[in-house]
């Protein structure tokens, strides 16, 4: 493109000259206007004449009247006002590229207000989302966390085509970087990880980075959508990609069409947030609608977000996708996979001394983290994390002496103290009698409570619903005081009908819990219903389906109508199960539950799990490997571990122990993480020979190499690469093996 330099022709005669460009392409007259005055170049007189027409040309038209009328000066800072508010004027840009027009120093310091629409409509979506993301709501009612004052990154690994480990990223700034590219046409960053490992509060922290200016700065339009409400739409919803990125984000105060035009023409400009793919529990047929839809025309909203993350709308902008580990997303929509594997060691201690302002407190909660590997390992998940100091902070403050150094210390036992805790913050009784309340009291008197939450979650999981309206709540039984204690937090929805506050729990774990809490002390459910998950969780083997506490991947693969379905939080319920009618909480539920029927569902669980644990074992395939009769056993092995150690019954790990036909265990890329390998090792531990484990490419940690010590005795070859052990790690593997000395083979 030829550039010609305006210096010897004047500006004013550049304007006549260009004359019929400039009034076919300026429409926001204000902007001019309002600058033009500020600066003097206009009077008030002048803005007034130009206002008497009532059509954009006819005020361009007078405005370049005015301009020529006023001389060089007003036609120079004109044209710069037309160069330097890029948002109003973008398809002038190529004309002042052609005619070279730079402004002089003196114009160059007089200020350009920038009222054009998309920029305060940019303004608007950072105000709003500075304010909505300034604080942690997730997880309690009674209080508000500053998220700048108690996020800490978590450890997030880059991941290739064949989930191999890429190294990890520097931080949220480099999200958009080059490193660790896999799909060049990719345009979505697919970040995932197991429940709890801070995906959604990620993607709050990126929201307050860009909201607050601190990256992302090529970005104007940054859309959020939480994508649990996808399923909200009744199947003949048919919305615009305006109205999906107006109603469902902020509206613009002015001009929503052109701020809308400017998107369709500046799709680089957005950045998109869709957190929760795996909550999508949709009925709609996505191939029943055509391959490519037009901006402007109806679609069902999962029409739209389908065709947004494949490019076919807003080709070009950016997005960021979380979901759970196992979700089945489109290879040729992402760009970067990135999986989030929770806290290191360090992580943990920085977030310990951010939570724990406290010194003393600091150094006894320090103190139980160096004490208890087991402990440590929970804590390496950040909602569990939180979850323990959080109750630790309650107790504490109550004088409380609640032991946190139980070398035991199950998921279970995590979420039965989140409930006391909240419970016990709702008491109105003075805090003397608060104190001195055992766990059995407050879940004797608060039953009626459990069971309405636990009626409202079951519920949910039942029609795959995670957000509930009024009429739902009421149904539950749930008054109105209890909906402030925490379990439950406040959404807003949109809908036909307007804005409507509706309700959710504050974490997809939290609602799996209420639900296996509700199967276990309401009388009404019988045998049936209370294993029902473990029936709807199965996997194929050799064309058979054979019923287990597995892993619900396998089932996925076969449920072709819904390309979102992901039933991790039915194994939950499982675990949850597991955990509840184990021998341990006997005491504390059978005064919520008769013991005759606590006594009738933990026998049709313990048949359930020896029924489960046996079939699986016996369909797990083996072949011969360097000696030893190896079985490549993925995630349904460690689903099945983890319930069985949520048991804490010997019976069953002894049983299932004895399943194992093989002497060499492969668990290689099964995502298994610390806490994990206490549950291998509670299985394993029981073996009667010795025998070879692998765990290469998993997230075991140091933690994890202490949670293994149980089995080091019968080790005789362990692989544990690429799973983020340090030196204390090392150490502890060094004592171990030596002190047996059975070792063959360290990887």
């Amino acid at each position: 493109m030829e550039v010609q330099s305006c210096k010897p022709q004047s500006y004013v005669q550049l304007i006549k000259t260009s004359r019929e460009d400039l009034v076919s392409q300026i429409k926001n007259t204000k902007c001019l206007l309002e600058n033009l005055k500020q600066n003097d170049y206009f009077s008030m007189e002048d803005e007034e004449i130009v206002m008497q027409f009532t059509t954009t040309s006819d005020k361009v038209r007078q405005i370049l009247d005015l301009v020529e009328c006023k001389g060089e000066k007003t036609a120079e800072y004109f044209i710069s006002v037309l160069q330097r508010v890029t948002e109003a004027y973008y398809s002038l840009q190529p004309w002042l590229k052609r005619i070279g027009f730079q402004a002089t120093e003196q114009i160059q310091r007089l200020p350009v207000i920038n009222n054009d629409p998309v920029t305060l409509y940019s303004r608007k979506l950072k105000h709003e989302l500075c304010c909505d993301s300034k604080y942690i709501k997730s997880y309690s009612h009674k209080e508000e966390m500053i998220l700048q004052e108690t996020y800490v990154d978590g450890i997030m690994e880059l991941i290739n085509t064949t989930n191999e480990n890429m190294g990890r990223i520097e931080g949220l700034h480099t999200l958009f970087d080059e490193k660790g590219v896999i799909n060049e046409l990719g345009e979505t960053i697919y970040i995932f990880g197991d429940a709890g490992m801070g995906k959604t509060l990620l993607i709050q922290k990126m929201q307050h980075m860009w909201a607050k200016g601190e990256y992302y700065s090529n970005i104007k339009f940054l859309f959020r959508f939480r994508c649990r409400i996808f399923s909200l739409f009744k199947m003949n919803t048919a919305i615009s990609l305006s109205d999906l990125l107006f109603k469902y984000n902020c509206n613009p105060d002015q001009e929503p069409e052109e701020v809308y035009k400017y998107i369709l023409h500046f799709p680089e400009t957005v950045l998109f947030t869709f957190d929760g793919f795996d909550e999508i529990h949709s009925d709609f047929d996505l191939t029943s609608v055509p391959e490519v839809s037009s901006p402007d025309s109806p679609s069902h909203p999962v029409v739209l977000l389908s065709h947004l993350l494949s490019g076919k709308l807003l080709k070009g902008s950016k997005k960021v996708l979380t979901a759970r580990t196992g979700s089945q997303i489109p290879k040729n929509i992402t760009r970067k996979k990135i999986m989030l594997r929770g806290f290191s060691t360090n992580n943990l201690m920085e977030y310990t001394g951010l939570f724990f302002k406290d010194p003393e407190i600091h150094k006894q909660v320090i103190k139980h983290l160096q004490a208890n590997h087991n402990f440590s390992s929970l804590c390496s998940i950040p909602l569990f994390c939180w979850i323990i100091f959080k109750s630790y902070e309650h107790f504490h403050s109550i004088n409380d002496s609640h032991d946190f150094s139980n070398s035991s210390v199950t998921l279970t036992d995590i979420f039965l103290l989140i409930c006391e805790v909240y419970m016990n913050l709702s008491s109105n009784t003075p805090s003397l009698t608060v104190t001195t309340r055992s766990q059995l009291e407050t879940f004797k008197k608060g039953k009626n409570m459990l069971l309405s939450f636990g009626r409202l979650a079951h519920q949910g999981i039942e029609k795959s619903m995670f957000i509930f309206d009024n009429d739902t709540i009421e149904s539950s039984d749930i008054p109105e005081k209890n909906l402030k204690l925490g379990f439950l937090r406040t959404v807003k929805v949109c809908s036909e009908l307007g804005d409507h506050t509706s309700f959710e729990f504050f974490h997809l774990t939290l609602q799996s819990f209420f639900t296996a809490l509700f199967l276990v002390i309401d009388d009404k459910t019988d045998s049936a219903e209370l294993l029902k998950y473990f029936r709807e969780c199965t996997y194929e083997d050799n064309k058979k389906l054979v019923p287990s506490t597995l892993s619900c991947l396998c089932a996925r693969k076969s449920n072709k109508g819904d390309p979102f379905k992901n039933n991790d939080h039915l194994q939950f319920i499982n675990l949850f199960l597991c955990g509840l009618l184990s021998k341990p909480k006997h005491d504390l539920l059978k005064n919520l539950v008769p013991s005759s029927i606590l006594k009738m569902k933990r026998k049709a669980l313990k048949q359930q799990l020896f029924k489960s644990v046996k079939l699986h074992l016996k369909g797990l395939p083996r072949s011969p490997f360097l000696g030893y009769s190896r079985v490549h056993a993925l995630i349904d092995f460690i689903w099945m571990a983890r319930c069985i150690c949520e048991t804490q019954n010997e019976k069953v790990g002894k049983l299932a122990a004895r399943g194992i036909c093989a002497d060499y265990i492969k668990l290689s890329f099964c995502e298994a993480s610390s806490s994990d390998c206490g549950a291998i090792s509670f299985v394993l531990n029981h073996y009667h020979k010795t025998f070879a484990l692998e765990l290469d490419n998993n997230n075991i940690n140091d933690y994890g190499v202490k949670e293994l010590i149980p089995c080091f005795c019968k080790l005789t070859v362990i692989r544990l690469s690429v799973n983020q052990i340090t030196d204390e790690g090392v150490k502890v593997l060094c004592e171990e093996l030596t002190k047996y000395k059975i070792i063959t083979f360290l990887g």
